[in-house]
């Protein structure tokens, strides 16, 4: 067991308006100066653990942590992570986004009988990374996973008849002055989560006083759940950031006009802005045009492939997955900027290209580009490299069994800023500032 790796602490910017939210969030403007030479000098300090909760950013926005990280608020989970734990919640989690395309029914207000809304666009047992926030009045605080990938926001509630065991105390609907019920048709608007790991959530849906900061509160739907299964930890549900019209983005957009972002503190320098590109059959995320990728000074074109593969930037995804010829591709120019240093043992069949690193004061890792329309976004160094341990530093990257489905990782996220401009149809990456 290891303490978490790097990005323990993120900052989710959701502001008062829309252009508080854009000044905060407008790092990614500018092009970035490309280095002369295709390697980065690393020093192995800037590898290890964060063991402290400290330079927690300032400000307006909702503070995250990372469920196995210092700044944890699950008092369970702040000493130590289990990789294989979190190898396997990715691997359940990819597994659900490969399996695109299910049907999906009306959400709440739209059925007679009451809505519907099977959910196959992601995996809760994946979610590594958790948010504080109140609800109803008098506030409950609880801790809820943080997932761009899920539409609907939902918490257990009292009375429960089937609850797994969480940290915070129940939401009880009936003790709070601002609880009312949505406009429905029947008497109460239903909802059902299925995931693609086979674990679910059944309820209905309440209204009442969502609180992100002392200053933001809002009249907000969610889901009241009745039937949970495991596999949530110990957190409280689902806080849903996804594209769809139940998410949070949808509810707050006369706030925000759908414009959030986050960050993972670090340094990078400032980047142009993809567009986003939205599937209205998949309307839970975020797609942009990955057209190739830079490594040292090999580029790997992805436009060429066919069907030339669709790219989900997802934060509950921890490692990126790639196509498998580019992802051999990659792994085999990796190893050879590697080669001075000693081959160790795989951490698992997919996370298969890892060195041994002890002793090293500095390590030499190949730059990364991701190659966008008309758009290069350099990656932190920290970004291509998973840290088990010094005797155990490997390759961030998996092979995807579904060939034309490239997924991007929290992991490659570290140390950027990510603007989410979901009402002009854009994302910028900028520069990880998160104490500002």
């Amino acid at each position: 067991m290891a303490s978490y790796n790097f990005f323990h602490l993120l900052l989710l910017v959701l502001l008062f308006s829309s252009h508080e939210v854009e000044k905060r969030c407008a790092w990614g403007r500018e092009m970035a100066n490309h280095e002369e030479h295709d390697t980065y000098a690393v020093e192995m300090k800037s590898l290890t653990p964060a063991t402290t909760c400290k330079g927690q950013a300032k400000g307006r926005g909702l503070t995250l942590a990372h469920r196995y990280g210092p700044c944890s608020p699950l008092a369970a989970n702040h000493q130590s992570r289990d990789s294989r734990l979190i190898l396997l919640r990715d691997q359940l989690r990819v597994r659900s986004m490969n399996i695109l395309g299910q049907s999906r029914a009306l959400p709440a207000g739209n059925s007679d009988e009451g809505a519907r809304l099977p959910i196959h666009g992601g995996s809760p047992r994946a979610g590594e990374f958790v948010v504080t926030i109140g609800l109803g009045t008098p506030k409950v605080v609880l801790t809820l996973i943080f997932d761009t990938g899920s539409d609907i926001t939902w918490t257990q509630c009292e009375p429960c008849p089937s609850c797994y065991t969480q940290q915070d105390p129940l939401f009880d609907p009936s003790k709070s002055t601002t609880y009312s019920k949505p406009r429905c048709t029947s008497s109460k608007c239903t909802y059902s989560i299925d995931y693609a790991d086979e674990s679910h959530s059944d309820g209905y849906y309440v209204q009442d006083i969502l609180t992100l900061t002392p200053e933001s509160r809002w009249v907000f739907i969610f889901g009241c759940g009745q039937n949970n299964s495991h596999g949530f930890g110990r957190t409280a549900g689902i806080l849903g950031l996804g594209g769809g019209r139940t998410t949070l983005i949808e509810q707050t957009k006369s706030e925000f006009s759908r414009i959030f972002c986050y960050c993972i503190p670090g340094r990078i320098a400032k980047q142009k802005t993809p567009p986003l590109i939205f599937d209205q059959n998949y309307p839970s995320f975020y797609f942009v045009n990955l057209v190739g990728i830079a490594l040292g000074n090999q580029k790997f074109s992805l436009s060429s492939e066919s069907p030339a593969p669709r790219t989900i930037i997802d934060s509950g995804t921890t490692f990126t997955r790639l196509p498998p010829p580019i992802y051999l591709a990659i792994r085999t120019e990796f190893a050879n900027y590697m080669s001075n240093y000693p081959v160790a043992e795989p951490m698992s069949t997919l996370l298969d290209s890892c060195y041994d690193l002890r002793g090293q004061t500095n390590v030499s890792l190949p730059k990364m580009v991701l190659q966008f329309d008309n758009t290069n976004v350099s990656l932190d160094p920290s970004a291509l490299v998973w840290r088990e341990s010094d005797a155990q530093v490997c390759l961030a990257f998996m092979p995807n069994q579904r060939n034309n489905l490239i997924i991007i990782g929290n992991v490659q996220q570290r140390n950027l800023n990510i603007l989410y401009n979901v009402q002009d149809g854009k994302i910028e990456f900028g520069k990880g500032n998160c104490g500002n």
